[in-house]
């Protein structure tokens, strides 16, 4: 984890060494879709962010390895509808509050080839976070730099119980909460030269333990992509997510709580990325594909074949 950091805040401080001979008229890059940029909005500034992601995870892996798809096959399924309002409210400092909707399927077979499927949807957990600019780009620093605290509200219902199985709830894939209050923090880089841009993210949340002895591993997610500027109102990109989750502490049976070997797992994700700036109504859309390339997963359990993210951003 030290080398991935270093060699980050390398790439960002050398990547851009041309960018003072880089024409000023030239057109700037977008932001990612899939990660949050260094750069903190102005006094004043407000936008309001849609995102929709589909997960489509039916591939059983154990550990690194992919298993036989015929005994206790699983599919899971997630579309997540993301809705953001983001505002500087002074300088070098802005707050974001995200409220979330799911709708989320599994579908599972026994040995004896019977199938249950369950399926949830409703508002998930409403997040806030707050940033800090403590570099910037614009004002001759290098790179400009965000921190960021943040908490998740558990809002969510944390209630569904099971149709299926010896565990009397619903596990955290397909809960809309899990009932507890888990602080983040964040750290996000941005280096921009000429018609190009690399951004950089790492974010760690703390999950505290929630409803029905549930308690989700806490997450660690890391991101770094690349865009460019094809012309003024297209930026193409790409970039790598990377996941390391441990694993959940939950209900395995009436009465036992431990931890749950199926669960935790370190992925990383690599895809394309196309923003569209569209000036009359000061919008931009994105679209993302990101695909696994990598998965280690704890115990048995489901892997992504791939992600759809899709982004609708507004500024006032």
């Amino acid at each position: 984890m030290r080398i991935f950091f270093l060699t980050l805040l390398s790439s960002l401080l050398f990547c851009g060494t041309s960018a003072h001979a880089a024409n000023a008229t030239s057109p700037k890059p977008l932001a990612p879709i899939t990660l949050q940029d260094g750069i903190v909005f102005a006094p004043m500034k407000f936008a309001v962010i849609g995102k929709y992601n589909y997960y489509d995870q039916h591939r059983i892996y154990t550990g690194a390895s992919q298993d036989d798809p015929g005994f206790g096959k699983r599919r899971r399924t997630a579309h997540a509808g993301q809705l953001t309002f983001r505002a500087g409210l002074f300088e070098g400092f802005e707050a974001l509050l995200t409220a979330t909707a799911f709708n989320k399927e599994l579908k599972r077979e026994n040995a004896k080839g019977m199938t249950d499927t369950s399926d949830v949807q409703g508002l998930g957990d409403i997040q806030i976070m707050g940033r800090w600019q403590a570099l910037s780009q614009k004002k001759g620093d290098p790179l400009s730099l965000a921190l960021g605290l943040g908490l998740e509200i558990p809002t969510g219902d944390s209630d569904h119980r099971n149709s299926f199985g010896p565990q009397p709830y619903m596990g955290p894939f397909l809960q809309l909460s899990t009932g507890s209050w888990n602080p983040k923090a964040t750290v996000s880089v941005t280096r921009v030269f000429g018609r190009s841009r690399v951004d950089g993210q790492i974010m760690y949340t703390l999950n505290t333990e929630g409803m029905h002895d549930l308690e989700k591993g806490d997450l660690f997610q890391y991101s770094l992509g690349y865009g460019f500027a094809l012309n003024r109102y297209f930026t193409a990109g790409l970039a790598m997510n990377g996941v390391h989750q441990e694993k959940n502490t939950q209900q395995v049976s009436p009465g036992v709580v431990k931890k749950d070997y199926n669960s935790g797992c370190d992925m990383i994700f690599l895809g394309p990325e196309l923003s569209c700036r569209i000036e009359p109504l000061n919008m931009v859309l994105g679209l993302a594909a990101p695909i696994p390339v990598y998965a280690d997963m704890g115990g048995s359990q489901p892997v992504e074949d791939y992600r759809i993210v899709a982004k609708l951003a507004v500024q006032f």
